[in-house]
C-alpha cells in the first residue's frame, strides 16, 4: 500500500512539476508586458473567483471521496454541479444589482464592464474541483496529471500571447480560457464513469442530508480559510493599493510554485489513502501523516531560508520594478512554512468530522490577519503588517496541527 502511495504521489508530482515549471519560465516574460497594477487586479480577480469557487458547491465536492458506494458518489457529484450552478446564478444577480457600488474603485475595465466573467469563472472552478475529486476517488491519477499540465500551459501561454498583443486584461482572459479547456478535459475523462441511470432526486436528497455538515460548517470555514490564504491580495489592495498588491501577488505566486510541487500531489493521494485507512488501520494513518510532515519540513525550511535571503536578487531578474517583491517575500515565509506542513494532511479534519473546529480555526485566522492589517496600515509599510499577520497565521497552524494529531491518536 505504501509503495502504491509513493507511486501515485510521484505520478502527480511529475505532472505538477511540469505544470509549475511553465509559469516559472513564463512569469519573467509576463512581467515585461504587464505592470504591478495589472497583476494586482489579476490577483483581485483570482482571489474573488477562487474563494467563491471553493465554496460554490457547498463543499459537497469533498464528500465525493467519502461514501463506500459508487452510486452515492455519482449523486454527490451531480449535487455539486446543481448547487454550483445556483450559487453562480445568485452571484451574477448580486453583481447585476450592486454593480456600481461593488466596482466603484475598480479601475479594471474587464472586471467592471464584463463582470459576468466572475460567476462564470466561479462555476468552472467549482465543477473542476468536483470532477478532480471524482477522478481521485477512481484513482485516475494520469487524468489529474494531464489536466494539471493543460491548465498551467494554457493559462501561461495565452496570457503571454495576449500580453504581446498589448491587451491589458490578458492575464484574466488567459485564466478564463484555461478554465474552459480544463473543464472540457475533466468532463471527458469522467464521462465513462458517469452512469446516468444511478443519478436520481431521491439519492441526491439522501446524500444532501447525510453530508449536510459540509454545507453548514465547511462552507463558511473554507470561505474564511480561502480569504486568509488566497484573499490576501484583496486585503492588500484595500489597505495598500493595487501596486503593492501586485508585488505581493508575484512574490506569493513564485514561492508557491516550487512548494506546490510537493504539497498538491501529496494532498490528493493522501486524501484517498486516509479515507480508507481511517476505517482499516489508524496506526498506519498516523505514521503516514507524521512521515509526510517531517519530510516536508526538512525540504521547505532550507528552501525558504535561501529564498528569503536572496529574494531581492531573484526578483530583480524580472526587472527593477519587481525587486521589492523579493523584499516582501521574507515577511511571510514563516506562514508559508507552517501552512504547508499542515496543508498535505488538511483533509484529516474532514475525515475526522471536525468541521466545527475548522470553522472556528478559519474565522480566528482571518480575524487576526485582518486586525493586523487594519491597525498596522498607519505605518504605511506593508512589511510590518505582513510579518505580524504571518506570525499570527503560523501560530494558528501550529495549534491546529497539534489538535488534529491528538484527535487521531485518541482513535488508536
Amino acid at each position: 500500500m505504501l509503495a502504491d502511495f509513493h507511486k501515485n504521489v510521484l505520478k502527480l508530482l511529475t505532472s505538477i512539476s511540469i505544470a509549475q515549471l511553465i509559469p516559472i519560465i513564463i512569469t519573467p516574460l509576463l512581467t515585461q508586458y504587464f505592470t504591478p497594477e495589472q497583476f494586482g487586479f489579476y490577483g483581485l480577480y483570482i482571489s474573488i473567483c477562487t474563494i467563491l469557487g471553493a465554496i460554490a458547491s457547498g463543499k459537497y465536492d469533498v464528500a465525493i471521496m467519502l461514501p463506500k458506494r459508487r452510486k452515492d458518489a455519482l449523486n454527490i457529484l451531480a449535487l455539486c454541479v446543481l448547487i454550483a450552478f445556483f450559487f453562480s446564478a445568485i452571484i451574477l444577480s448580486l453583481l447585476n444589482i450592486f454593480h456600481d457600488l461593488l466596482f466603484l474603485k475598480i479601475e479594471s475595465e474587464l472586471i467592471s464592464k464584463y463582470y459576468f466573467i466572475i460567476p462564470l469563472s466561479i462555476f468552472l472552478i467549482s465543477i473542476n474541483q468536483s470532477l478532480i475529486n471524482f477522478l481521485n476517488r477512481n484513482r485516475k491519477y494520469n487524468c489529474i496529471a494531464h489536466q494539471n499540465i493543460l491548465k498551467s500551459s494554457s493559462n501561461s501561454f495565452s496570457g503571454l500571447v495576449l500580453g504581446f498583443k498589448k491587451i491589458t486584461s490578458g492575464l484574466i482572459i488567459g485564466h478564463i480560457f484555461s478554465l474552459i479547456l480544463t473543464s472540457a478535459l475533466n468532463f471527458k475523462n469522467c464521462i465513462r464513469d458517469l452512469n446516468w441511470q444511478f443519478i436520481n432526486q431521491k439519492s441526491m436528497v439522501k446524500n444532501f442530508k447525510k453530508y449536510i455538515d459540509f454545507l453548514k460548517f465547511s462552507t463558511l470555514s473554507n470561505l474564511f480559510n480561502s480569504i486568509s490564504n488566497i484573499g490576501m491580495t484583496t486585503i492588500i489592495i484595500i489597505f495598500f493599493g493595487a501596486k503593492i498588491a501586485g508585488l505581493y501577488f508575484i512574490a506569493e505566486k513564485i514561492i508557491a510554485i516550487p512548494v506546490s510541487f510537493m504539497t498538491s500531489s501529496i494532498s490528493q493521494v493522501y486524501f484517498e489513502k486516509a479515507s480508507k485507512l481511517i476505517y482499516n488501520d489508524k496506526v498506519k494513518l498516523l505514521n503516514l501523516t507524521n512521515k509526510i510532515q517531517k519530510n516536508i519540513f526538512y525540504i521547505l525550511l532550507p528552501f525558504l531560508i535561501i529564498a528569503s535571503i536572496f529574494g531581492e536578487n531573484i526578483f530583480s531578474l524580472f526587472g527593477e520594478r519587481w525587486a521589492q517583491s523579493g523584499l516582501i517575500l521574507k515577511y511571510f515565509s514563516v506562514f508559508v512554512l507552517m501552512k504547508n506542513i499542515y496543508s498535505p494532511i488538511s483533509h484529516i479534519g474532514d475525515i475526522l468530522n471536525k468541521q466545527k473546529i475548522l470553522l472556528f480555526f478559519n474565522i480566528s485566522l482571518f480575524s487576526f490577519q485582518l486586525i493586523a492589517f487594519y491597525f498596522l496600515k498607519e505605518y504605511n509599510d506593508i512589511k510590518v503588517a505582513l510579518l505580524t499577520a504571518s506570525i499570527f497565521g503560523a501560530i494558528h497552524y501550529l495549534i491546529l496541527n497539534a489538535y488534529m494529531k491528538s484527535e487521531l491518536k485518541k482513535l488508536i
